[in-house]
């Protein structure tokens, strides 16, 4: 939800009942604009960009639907953030939903939010941010193990259950 500030600056205000709102907003399979908020202090965001075509990305996400499962009720969020462009965008929610992925997909297809965080571009990569938005770790490409280290990273970092 996102409220409409009254400074005439376009700004959004974050709702009392969410701790903090990223700045980040991408549209999701819907083409429904998705604010990224954290609802308490202890969450953690990961923002993992990927493309169809990735071989490499699409074997991590398999493994982070895992780990989401294991940690979203501790305040884990992931987003899977498709930098598919205009010749395989139409590729991806037939591909979301043939992966049962329950967390959110979502599109950067100019690349704007991947640049913030990796201006080189490559892919895979993932950012964890803290509930702030602050960045607490990065990581660019994926080999088999990777998920098993970011899954102690995050679980020393989300609040005991």
């Amino acid at each position: 939800m996102t409220l409409a500030g009254c400074d005439g600056q376009g700004a959004t205000a974050t709702p009392t009942d969410v701790y903090a709102n990223l700045g980040i907003s991408l549209a999701n399979l819907d083409g429904d604009e998705t604010e990224l908020v954290s609802e308490t202090k202890g969450d953690v965001h990961v923002l993992a960009f990927w493309a169809t075509w990735c071989v490499p990305c699409t074997g991590e996400l398999a493994k982070l639907e895992g780990i989401h499962n294991r940690l979203e009720a501790r305040g884990l969020n992931i987003y899977a953030i498709s930098i598919d462009g205009p010749d395989t965008i139409s590729r991806v929610p037939g591909f979301a939903s043939q992966e049962n992925w329950t967390f959110p997909v979502l599109y950067d297809p100019e690349t704007q939010l991947l640049a913030r965080y990796n201006p080189k571009g490559d892919i895979p990569f993932y950012v964890v941010l803290d509930a702030d938005g602050n960045i607490i770790k990065s990581h660019q490409g994926y080999v088999k193990g990777d998920e098993v280290k970011l899954e102690q990273f995050l679980t020393e970092q989300l609040p005991a259950e």
